[in-house]
């Protein structure tokens, strides 16, 4: 048996990283023969006529290189109508093994696509509950397994909670561009901060931006530092230097379906995390003990003011949310779980 993972995007992309490129080695360090094919989905669709013809000739090699009893995993791949095309004509000439693997709401932007993805797999495995609910109403065999991390990687950048240093820094992860609504909100709760305290914000993923690099200009009192871009492999390095991490979410439908990847990654560092109770983080975060949940501006203001003021507290939230981590949100615990649904079907 050999597993064929089909991806959204190449090794940049996160989710392509974490939910495909990164597991297809994990497997590999579990006896499984597995490879990730190239074309990605997005390339197929970015690329221009005749190259775009090119790369779907090589899609349509690799499909038909797949075996009876091999295991297809395709991983968001909605992005491109002639690589759906394929698939599902491939699907249902030669009955092949597949799962089904998403981790945003999708189905938003791409409904038809999406649901018939979902219909047709073996098996679909989605990263929250939001989309779990969704995709049990159109296939039975539906799994729920988080945006998870290699833990170790992590343990080596764990933040020193014992020192404190005079200003207190605040982080954000992500791809800019993308958050920048949410960002505002970020934006607000820097200016309402208490002006006599020592205050830096990091933001990376600032993308080149103008848009975002402009956003923070008017905050004062803050020290401002943005980075535009950062390996993946360095960026536990650089979550470690924050007091706190935040993720702030607008509450909407797309919101409502994320994972909640950022928070994991402030988390398996030991950074006391901060979140709005949107999405899969209601479920991560128990407010008090391994996070707080914000819902507004007061209590993002609030829960900010306490840790900066009290350094048990930093300790003990930090220790409980690497806790939480490691029991729920790596490699190791989840995937045992991907292999036993490829084993089932």
């Amino acid at each position: 048996m050999k597993i064929h993972f089909f991806t959204k995007g190449d090794k940049s992309v996160p989710s392509s990283r974490l939910r495909g490129f990164l597991i297809s080695d994990e497997l590999v360090s579990y006896g499984f023969d597995s490879v990730v094919h190239y074309p990605s989905v997005e390339l197929i669709s970015k690329t221009k006529w005749p190259n775009k013809g090119v790369l779907i000739l090589n899609t349509l090699k690799n499909i038909s290189v797949i075996k009876k009893n091999d295991v297809i995993i395709l991983q968001r791949t909605i992005y491109s109508k002639y690589f759906f095309i394929l698939i599902i004509v491939y699907k249902y000439l030669f009955r092949r093994k597949i799962i089904f693997d998403f981790d945003d709401a999708i189905y938003l932007h791409s409904f038809f696509k999406t649901k018939l993805l979902t219909k047709m797999s073996n098996s679909v495995v989605v990263g929250s509950h939001a989309l779990y609910d969704w995709a049990k109403k159109y296939n039975k065999n539906v799994y729920l397994i988080p945006t998870s991390i290699k833990y170790e990687n992590y343990l080596a950048n764990q933040k020193e909670l014992f020192e404190r240093s005079e200003t207190f820094t605040i982080g954000w992860v992500g791809n800019g561009p993308a958050h920048y609504e949410n960002l505002k909100i970020i934006k607000e709760v820097l200016l309402g901060l208490n002006p006599d305290k020592k205050i830096k914000f990091i933001l990376v993923g600032a993308m080149n931006s103008d848009q975002v690099h402009s956003l923070f200009d008017d905050v004062r009192g803050v020290v401002i530092e943005l980075i535009d871009e950062l390996k993946p492999e360095l960026v536990p390095e650089i979550i470690k230097t924050f007091d706190v991490g935040v993720m702030p979410l607008i509450d909407n439908k797309w919101s409502q379906g994320k994972c909640a990847l950022k928070a994991i990654e402030y988390m398996a560092c030991g950074v006391p995390t901060i979140v709005s109770p949107v999405g899969e983080n209601i479920y991560l975060i128990k407010d008090g003990f391994n996070g707080y949940l914000a819902a507004n501006l007061n209590e993002w203001q609030e829960k900010i003011d306490l840790l900066s003021t009290d350094a048990n507290l930093v300790r003990q939230i930090g220790e409980n949310g690497k806790k939480t981590i490691e029991d729920h949100y790596t490699f190791k615990v989840n995937i045992p779980r991907i292999i036993k649904i490829i084993n089932k079907i």
